[in-house]
């Protein structure tokens, strides 16, 4: 977002809240070859489906990203029907109740298919992280230093996880972005110009030698 812009540097507003859960679908191990499709109680096929529907839910949302990140089957083999599948679901949005509300729509979309097929559908919770917001008055003050360096100065929400989170339950936190080329970060191609980190350890000095905690 910060190459769409065409600048070096953003400021951040909150750090997404996250959701992690484990989804379990049972339905009935079978013959590849003697079950006739009508019968099946297929757990695999179940799980495609509602991954296409988790996709396509966030892609319909404001500000949701969802993510299957890992997919699980019981013994499987290539001429077995499989009976059980799991699946983790990573939902993030810096809004808590966007967030919640759409755990709760999934679920209950998710149960919907599964009934649809016979399954059987279980949820864990596996991690369930509210949004950290950035303390307003600091945010303003990096934005303020920024804006005198460069064009613009977008104002972003972050979807990955920080140790601002950890912080944030015992102090105010701001936080910078500075531009990733490709957008690409937490990856071995990951790359930032000199030019931009240069930039980005200005505004922090000058930020610290402007800042009065109050």
């Amino acid at each position: 977002m910060l190459e769409n812009a065409g600048v070096g540097l953003g400021v951040v507003t909150s750090i997404a809240g996250q959701t992690r859960l484990r989804v379990e679908l049972r339905g009935v191990a079978g013959h590849a070859g003697t079950v006739p499709m009508n019968m099946r109680r297929d757990a695999l096929a179940g799980a495609a489906e509602c991954i296409i529907r988790i996709e396509n839910l966030a892609r319909a949302s404001i500000d949701t990203v969802a993510t299957v990140g890992c997919l699980g089957l019981e013994s499987p083999a290539s001429n077995v029907i499989p009976g059980f599948a799991s699946f983790t679901i990573d939902i993030r949005n810096p809004r808590d109740e966007r967030r919640r509300d759409f755990v709760d729509l999934i679920t209950s979309e998710i149960g919907e298919l599964a009934g649809g097929r016979h399954l059987d559908a279980e949820f864990f919770t596996l991690l369930d992280v509210p949004a950290t917001a950035c303390n307003a008055a600091m945010t303003g003050l990096l934005a303020e230093i920024i804006s005198e360096q460069q064009s613009a100065c977008p104002q972003l929400a972050s979807g990955a996880g920080h140790d601002a989170v950890a912080l944030g339950s015992a102090a105010r936190v701001a936080m910078l972005f500075v531009r990733c080329r490709g957008g690409v970060s937490h990856h071995p191609d990951e790359y930032v110009t000199p030019e931009d980190v240069a930039a980005a350890v200005h505004v922090l000095t000058d930020f610290l030698g402007k800042f009065r905690l109050h």
